[in-house]
């Protein structure tokens, strides 16, 4: 199970990885980085990610989705 740092870089990760053509990444990986704010957004994420993506998920990255639902979502 993820602790709360490996949580925040795997989201990181897969905001790199899926929303690069999204031009507010940088407002939502400030958002991630932001230690004042409870929780991650998990979520929010996700619905840029369904907008945004151009590749398929791989299956690694369905595990860390539903692993960070999981706890977060």
């Amino acid at each position: 199970m993820m602790n709360e740092e490996q949580a925040q870089y795997a989201l990181i990760g897969l905001v790199n990885k899926y929303l690069t053509s999204d031009p507010e990444i940088d407002n939502i990986l400030k958002i991630i980085n932001d230690k004042s704010r409870p929780g991650l957004p998990i979520r929010g994420v996700l619905e840029k990610i369904k907008k945004y993506r151009t590749i398929e998920y791989s299956e690694l990255d369905k595990d860390i989705i539903e692993e960070l639902l999981y706890l977060y979502g």
